[in-house]
């Protein structure tokens, strides 16, 4: 699938630099740091442009991002009736949480700002960069196309949001992603403390989660495993944080190529899919209903495991494992 529209940075920043009605922010449920810090860069920005600005966090995640101290850029409840909303980091409105889509849907005037492919929304305007390490590096841009300076805040957000959706540089880093992030350095920005806290600390919960999956891998024409998620183990840790803190840990081990981990919710599945050569995640992710990146895919659907398993496995073998 392609991106069905991609519009320029500087005609964005113009349009939010006129905008005259409130604004609310949202990005995608279960919430990763490139959702919640593209979402509170862009807002702390739009704030320092004295325009009327809110940001929405599901409840769950807030505390996540407590570090950052902006609390007074946070919602949980939208009273405006008149308003521009923009959905950050994501490429179709299913995916915002089920208690802000609505509000979405009933906007003035709609934008979505979003690195992944197949852009299906219906926004108004559409800048969809699938080049882009993150979104976090495209709301970057954005910053600096409304004339703004990337203060200690805007700067530590968008870092951890990019050491986060890039793994670590270890996907979709571009020279531009490091060029971005050598510049975020010199704004006092404390990298090792954030890659520390950010992206290398765990839970015992997330550690527990990763020895499970390691322990549990079965080996096909890829690697996979099945995660209950109605066991009290796999509920304790969300389903971000499955997919950015202990996912990769696992895919350190030499000898997996390609890594599926299916969590079974009952009715419905979803799945990571992640790839180190040049099998496309993304395209098999696309058949599993879902989408992503070449590397790093998911999806949610409500067939059997069986008939996912059966569904990669025929992928897997057509692609010759994408060796």
């Amino acid at each position: 699938m392609k991106n069905v529209k991609k519009k320029n940075t500087k005609k964005l920043a113009d349009i939010l630099k006129n905008l005259s009605n409130d604004i609310i922010i949202a990005g995608h449920k279960n919430a990763d740091y490139d959702s919640m810090c593209s979402s509170l860069a862009l807002a702390y920005g739009l704030k320092k442009i004295n325009k009327n600005v809110k940001a929405f966090i599901e409840p769950e995640s807030i505390n996540k991002i407590s570090y950052f101290d902006l609390n007074d850029l946070l919602c949980q409840k939208i009273t405006s009736k008149d308003f521009t909303f923009i959905a950050i980091d994501l490429n179709r409105t299913s995916r915002l949480p089920d208690s802000i889509e609505e509000y979405y849907n009933n906007a003035n005037y709609r934008i979505n700002i979003d690195h992944h492919n197949g852009n299906i929304t219906n926004a108004e305007f559409i800048l969809s960069d699938y080049s882009a390490s993150s979104t976090c590096e495209i709301i970057y841009d954005i910053i600096k196309k409304l004339d703004l300076n990337c203060d200690k805040k805007i700067s530590e957000l968008i870092f951890t949001g990019i050491i986060s959706d890039t793994n670590l540089f270890s996907n979709a880093a571009s020279s531009k992603t490091f060029s971005i992030v050598s510049k975020l350095l010199k704004n006092d920005v404390d990298g090792e403390f954030l890659i520390k806290k950010f992206y290398l600390e765990k839970t015992k919960n997330e550690m527990d989660i990763i020895s499970y999956i390691n322990n549990n891998l079965i080996v096909s024409n890829f690697h996979y495993v099945v995660l209950d998620m109605k066991k009290p183990l796999f509920n304790l840790v969300s389903y971000s944080d499955i997919s950015k803190k202990c996912i990769p840990a696992i895919l350190s081990r030499e000898d997996i190529d390609v890594m599926i981990v299916i969590m079974d919710f009952g009715n419905k599945k979803k799945g990571e899919i992640r790839s180190k050569n040049k099998l496309d995640a993304s395209k098999l992710a696309e058949l599993l209903t879902g989408g992503g990146h070449t590397h790093a895919a998911g999806f949610s659907n409500r067939k059997t495991i069986e008939e996912i398993i059966k569904i990669a496995k025929e992928y897997i073998d057509g692609d010759n494992g994408g060796k």
